[in-house]
């Protein structure tokens, strides 16, 4: 896919996201598919996940600040009386993205008017209103020194099994400070992968055949499902996944501060999923498969048979492949719905590009995460072993949010019983 038709894609991915809010949403519903839109542009989705997640503690903090019925995330202030729920959430979401999205700002200030104008003149709207920026200004503030705009120099080395920027624009591998990002919730020295295995182990070999077959450009053993899945997948990991949770609030019909939590929980897990996704990714420095395949075609290397002129039918993207970011995010997505909703049961569909685009149905949250790991395969940018371990890195950074969230959810009361299904 060449530089135009990414950042094209990119951009219409904003379209999507309004058109599958339930007309029955509620404030926070709304303001995640908003900021979703607002924030799905490039460079990537590691970035947005950064951003979700400062907006969806905000609109946590400002609901529980409203309601007094949970313990706060990081700000814990008092209105001075009656507050609008609806008021200090979307003034929340708003004080948030227009920092954190400014590009966005004549869009955002137009739904953040529309969202108060429905509000009834009062007190307590104002008092909400005031109470929604404050939240933000504090929560940005915290956020501010975070690590998320340090630079540090990535040393590459050759040798085989070792990252090399890849073709065709051999770009410089991007984020590799963002391991050192604060984390939301968790401890991220408390999570870490088996790493990928040795260039000349059966595992690999076998890792190896099966990208080489089915994510070549022009392979004959992939279907037209598996190429369209591989194509939608190119779409920021959160556009599907928040749409699904959008899809299963809608049918719960639960508070404004059970959803505010909820969705502060999916963010806070699969941002931390990135961050600790990329400090393993800048340990292991672990190469694309066409670097493999292609090494691999101009060398004798254990019993690999290469190609020298091997290309992946998506293009790969600029950091060290192990392990798989999208798989990370959506093991954490996962862990967090499945455990805090107490079922794998969601239907929705997503359509990426917008209205023209493919389109893909779930009638399970397991069923998108299986997809995600199978689908960076036929895509040829990832081995399977990559997206099996970090779906179980994700994963396990989804319970602990779980766990160690402030406040009691029901996942963190009751162990969690299901088990892995992307193997």
């Amino acid at each position: 896919m060449n530089r135009k038709a990414s950042r094209w894609l990119s951009s219409t991915a904003i379209l999507l996201n309004l058109l599958s809010v339930p007309a029955t949403a509620d404030v926070v519903t709304r303001w995640n598919a908003i900021a979703v839109e607002a924030t799905a542009l490039p460079p990537n989705s590691i970035l947005q996940s950064r951003v979700l997640a400062i907006v969806h503690a905000a609109m946590y903090d400002a609901a529980r600040a409203v309601t007094r019925e949970a313990p706060p995330y990081a700000v814990d202030i008092q209105p001075g009386g009656p507050a609008s729920i609806e008021a200090a959430v979307a003034s929340a979401a708003h004080g948030v993205l227009m920092r954190l999205a400014p590009a966005q700002s004549a869009a955002l200030e137009s739904n953040y008017l529309s969202a108060i104008a429905s509000i009834a003149d009062g007190e307590a709207k104002t008092s909400g209103m005031a109470l929604g920026k404050e939240v933000a200004d504090k929560l940005l503030a915290a956020r501010g020194n975070d690590g998320s705009a340090d630079k540090v120099e990535v040393a590459l080395k050759q040798g085989i099994g070792l990252y090399q920027p890849t073709e065709p624009h051999s770009m410089a591998p991007i984020l590799p400070s963002w391991g050192r990002v604060k984390p939301f919730v968790i401890n991220t020295n408390a999570f870490t992968t088996m790493g990928p295995p040795r260039p000349d182990s059966p595992e690999f070999e076998a890792d190896f055949n099966e990208v080489k077959a089915l994510g070549a450009r022009n392979s004959k053993q992939r279907t037209a499902d598996q190429t369209a899945a591989a194509i939608f997948w190119v779409v920021q990991t959160a556009v599907p996944w928040f749409a699904a949770a959008r899809s299963a609030v809608a049918e719960r019909q639960a508070s404004v501060l059970d959803n505010a939590r909820l969705f502060a929980l999916l963010a806070m897990a699969t941002a931390d999923s990135q961050i600790v996704c990329f400090k393993d990714k800048y340990e292991r420095l672990h190469w694309r498969p066409i670097t493999a395949i292609r090494a691999a075609g101009r060398q004798t290397i254990s019993k690999l048979v290469g190609d020298p002129a091997w290309e992946p039918l998506l293009g790969t993207p600029p950091h060290p492949e192990y392990p798989s970011a999208h798989a990370c995010f959506s093991g954490a997505a996962e862990a967090v719905l499945r455990g805090e909703l107490n079922t794998d049961r969601v239907q929705v569909s997503v359509t990426y590009p917008p209205v023209f685009g493919v389109t893909r149905t779930y009638a399970s949250f397991s069923a998108i995460a299986q997809e995600v790991n199978d689908a960076r395969v036929w895509g040829g940018i990832h081995f399977r072993r990559s997206d099996r371990h970090g779906y179980e890195l994700g994963k396990r950074v989804g319970e602990a949010v779980l766990r160690e969230f402030p406040g009691q959810t029901r996942a963190a009361m009751s162990p969690r019983r299901w088990s892995p299904s992307c193997w």
